[in-house]
């Protein structure tokens, strides 16, 4: 700008505002287009957690919660049959059943093998739900633990599905079997929470 005030005209006066004007502005313009793509990018990566949450939900509701509510069953059948009137001394589960189906009749306990039956369908079903879940496991403590119970079921079962041959030959049960795994139930509820 001239240091002549004759060319301090008006319209010489406005160009030079806006052109100050506009280079103080630059920096402000900027921003807020900075903070307008943050904003929009913050939303699309909320909306993005939220899908990703909705499409967990449907896993934990149709499996994980399934699983553990199966296993609060077994714990309880477990329980029970592993006391009086159920239980025979020093014998496990079947063997306590085989000796009562040997001594008293298969009819005379048949609450005792309803609950077995009962027990040896949670297990079957608890398997198949680790099947289906197991792609989408977020920890190793659930897949190491998930094979154990598949051991366990898998023996359980063909424990169970022995017992009417071994009355027929007369025959009796090795006192071990495969333990329940004890972790499982710890597993299944980090897993829970690593889904949610």
């Amino acid at each position: 700008m001239s240091t002549n005030i004759a060319d301090w005209s008006a319209p010489s006066i406005a160009a030079r505002r806006t052109e100050v004007s506009m280079k103080n502005n630059a920096p402000l313009f900027v921003a807020v287009v900075a903070i307008v793509v943050a904003l929009v990018g913050a939303s699309f990566g909320y909306y993005e957690h939220r899908a990703l949450v909705e499409s967990r939900a449907p896993m934990i509701s149709g499996e994980l919660l399934p699983i553990a509510t199966l296993l609060e069953e077994d714990q309880a059948l477990l329980t029970e049959l592993q006391a009086e009137p159920f239980s025979e001394k020093d014998s496990g589960i079947l063997e306590s059943y085989l000796t009562k189906v040997r001594r008293d009749t298969v009819a005379k306990h048949a609450d005792m093998k309803q609950k077995l039956d009962q027990l040896a369908e949670n297990n079957t079903a608890i398997v198949t739900l680790i099947k289906a879940y197991a792609p989408h496991a977020k920890t190793a403590a659930f897949m190491t633990q998930g094979d154990k119970f598949r051991n366990y079921a898998s023996a359980g079962r063909d424990r169970w599905n022995s017992v009417m041959e071994l009355f027929m030959a007369g025959g009796t049960y090795a006192t071990s079997g495969v333990p329940f795994p004890a972790g499982f139930q710890a597993a299944v509820d980090a897993e829970i929470k690593a889904a949610r």
